[in-house]
C-alpha cells in the first residue's frame, strides 16, 4: 500500500474540547470503492464534503486518534489550510503512482539538433 506521511499545519483536536491537537498523518491512495462509499454516505451536492469523507476513509493515521474516530464529522472541524495539506499529499501520492511517461527521450541519447541545423558542406569544384 502506497502512503504519504506528513504534518498538518494547525492540527485536529481530539477528543473534542480537550485541547489536544494531532498533527502527524499518513494518507493512502483513494480507491474507487472509497469514492463509491463516500458518494453513498454524503451524496454529490458538496464536493468539499465528498472530499472530506474521502480523506476520512484514506487517512491511515492521524496523530494518536483511533482509526475508527477519524470521521467526516471530525475533519469538518479542521482548519481549511489543513484540508489543503491533505489535498496536496493526495496529489503527490497520485503522481508517484502514475505510469512513467514513455514519450520523453532518454537522457543519454545524443541530440540531433546540431545535425538538423548544420550548414551543408560546399560541393567541391572540379
Amino acid at each position: 500500500m502506497m502512503t504519504k506521511t506528513d504534518s498538518l499545519l494547525f492540527g485536529v483536536e481530539y477528543p473534542a474540547g480537550s485541547g489536544q491537537l494531532h498533527y502527524e498523518f499518513e494518507l493512502r491512495l483513494p480507491t474507487v470503492r472509497d469514492n463509491i462509499e463516500a458518494i453513498q454516505a454524503v451524496g454529490v451536492e458538496s464536493n468539499l464534503q465528498l472530499n472530506l469523507d474521502m480523506f476520512a476513509r484514506t487517512l491511515v493515521r492521524l496523530g494518536t486518534i483511533p482509526p475508527e474516530a477519524i470521521t467526516l464529522e471530525l475533519l469538518e472541524a479542521m482548519v481549511d489550510d489543513d484540508y489543503d495539506v491533505l489535498a496536496q499529499a493526495r496529489s503527490e501520492l497520485k503522481k508517484k503512482r502514475m505510469r512513467p511517461s514513455s514519450t520523453s527521450p532518454a537522457s543519454d541519447a545524443p541530440s540531433s539538433l546540431s545535425a538538423d541545423t548544420a550548414s551543408p558542406s560546399p560541393e567541391p569544384s572540379n
